[in-house]
């Protein structure tokens, strides 16, 4: 397991999500009112990104394809027609860097 920079504060504003890699892993990286979280960026139920979707109600993160949604701070279904959670991983803001463990 590592821990990688991969973004800014100032890169994602609250209620938004963004695309990041951390060693190789796409993941989802999102800023909600109460801090930073991050998901695998691929959604459960087809290969399609995350990312490319929007932050909803309660920190949950709407895949663009069929309208799964996920909560970032989780990486529980909060939406179908995904049924498999998505993996989480751990973040620490440090200053203006924000950091993902992988």
């Amino acid at each position: 397991m590592g821990r990688y920079r991969v973004a800014a504060v100032s890169d994602v504003a609250i209620d938004t999500v963004k695309a990041v890699i951390a060693d190789g892993q796409e993941i989802c990286l999102g800023h909600c009112e109460d801090g930073f979280y991050a998901i695998d960026d691929v959604c459960t139920h087809e290969n399609f990104l995350l990312s490319g979707g929007e932050m909803v109600e309660d920190c949950e993160v709407e895949c663009p394809q069929h309208g799964s949604r996920f909560n970032l701070k989780t990486g529980k279904v909060t939406g179908l027609p995904a049924v498999i959670d998505a993996k989480t991983f751990a973040v620490t803001v440090e200053g203006s860097d924000v950091y993902v463990d992988v």
